[in-house]
């Protein structure tokens, strides 16, 4: 699952964070408080969140760091998606198959993926095989083999991976949008079976040692585990790390303004998959939760939201349609999709066009906002009903620079937009004529 999914982010326009671990036991109701998280040191510096958990005898680690394909050098697309396919391929004196056993007898789980802005691993022990699982983890990042036969699977696992999307509509429609609004920039990149069989074993140790290391370093960890014990963990697995990277940072990206008509990708389908991206917003700008609140109005909503009252209730033109907030370090988007036969895929870019328009001209209703506000606060505690989704989204916080409060503040920073503030994002936002659309199919263009 993390080798598939890091290839879908290779692709994809919006942000991917987490390579998404294997889920822990559900936690006994009201088990976890929103005041619960420490924040640990190690006598070596590395910083960590902990959220003590002893009922379930597990402990999960989520570690993030800063990077990811967008810093790959040119022409070396695809050495991160090799780097986390190697990363439980073989460490210190185990090769492949050992490794391998060796992680099922200890009933653990370790694996990692690069997305495009971060690279991460997900760990999970038993606490009764925790000296040992720990262990584990320390060799691939201390001791991390690199043989010939994983590696070469590893490439040829990806190029399959990169021939067989050439037929997939949503990473055509990815790729063309990205073609549209950023050509040049990283985010544009791609793997190709060109770059990826001409990557060696060097690229991808040089990409390791620039990419995990302390300095770049987030870690959550949720479970039976004590604040002092974690201290000797952390030092334990990530000690011989780099201290400090000299990677650079990839630019701010400046999008081109949206096209008159939409961008067409032919694919041989009964149906049309409709994508289509406008300017969005920094998640550090004050007006990001009037934005937020906004696209529930918008598409964010599922069945509730406008889009798919006009598109899917009432008319019936598809299954379903989406939107979001796609906030990535150097790029912000409002984005959004959907499906529908090719006859109608016209009808589709019409409609969306008009709700934006409408939406940007008179806002909100004062219903519509309480709604949004309802479920969006009322649905917060849902994230913390597990040690894998505490670690999850603890991590996802820690990677927008949130503080350590924040998990107690969020819904507060909701409730205190008001209707006035969701009409005004909505007039800067909402304009039509600043969305691009790409269809993929065979659509029958008005």
């Amino acid at each position: 699952m993390i080798r598939v999914l890091a290839i879908a982010c290779l692709a994809a326009l919006g942000a991917c964070q987490s390579p998404g671990p294997v889920d822990a036991p559900v936690l006994r109701e009201n088990e976890f408080s929103m005041a619960d998280v420490q924040v640990v040191t190690s006598p070596g510096g590395i910083t960590a969140w902990l959220v003590e958990e002893d009922f379930v005898p597990m402990v999960a680690v989520e570690m993030a760091w800063r990077g990811g394909s967008a810093s790959e050098p040119i022409g070396k697309d695809g050495v991160g998606w090799l780097l986390g396919y190697m990363m439980n391929e073989g460490a210190g004196d185990l090769d492949t198959t050992a490794y391998g056993a060796r992680m099922e007898d200890l009933g653990m789980e370790f694996g990692c993926g690069v997305g495009m802005d971060w690279t991460t691993c997900s760990f999970t022990t038993l606490t009764a095989t925790e000296d040992e699982s720990f262990e584990m983890m320390r060799l691939a990042f201390a001791e991390l083999r690199m043989d010939s036969e994983p590696f070469e699977r590893a490439k040829r696992e990806l190029i399959a991976g990169l021939n067989a999307s050439e037929m997939d509509a949503k990473t055509l429609a990815s790729r063309a949008m990205n073609d549209a609004i950023v050509p040049g920039h990283p985010y544009a990149r791609h793997p190709t079976q060109q770059s990826v069989s001409a990557a060696g074993k060097g690229d991808v140790r040089s990409m390791m040692q620039q990419l995990m290391t302390r300095d770049r370093l987030l870690v959550v960890v949720v479970g039976d585990i004590s604040a002092d014990e974690l201290k000797v963990r952390l030092d334990q697995v990530f000690g011989s790390l780099p201290a400090a990277s000299g990677l650079p940072e990839p630019r701010d990206a400046t999008p081109l303004p949206a096209t008159r008509s939409p961008i067409v990708k032919k694919l041989s389908q009964p149906q049309t998959l409709v994508l289509f991206s406008g300017p969005g917003i920094r998640r550090e700008d004050p007006d990001f939760y009037a934005a937020y609140l906004l696209n529930y109005t918008l598409g964010g909503g599922a069945l509730s939201s406008r889009l798919s009252e006009d598109l899917r209730e009432k008319r019936g033109l598809t299954y379903g349609v989406a939107t979001g907030l796609s906030v990535q370090p150097h790029l912000w988007r409002w984005t959004g999709s959907s499906s529908t036969m090719n006859q109608t895929a016209s009808e589709v870019v019409r409609l969306v066009r008009e709700n934006i328009a409408r939406l940007g001209r008179e806002g909100p209703t004062e219903q519509e906002l309480a709604d949004a506000k309802a479920y969006i606060t009322g649905a917060f505690p849902l994230a913390f009903d597990s040690n894998a989704k505490i670690a999850r989204n603890l991590l996802g916080f820690r990677q927008d620079g949130m503080d350590v409060d924040y998990v107690q503040e969020r819904n507060s920073h909701f409730e205190a937009v008001t209707l006035e503030d969701v009409k005004r994002v909505a007039s800067e936002y909402m304009k039509p004529e600043a969305f691009t659309f790409v269809l993929v199919g065979e659509p029958r263009i008005d």
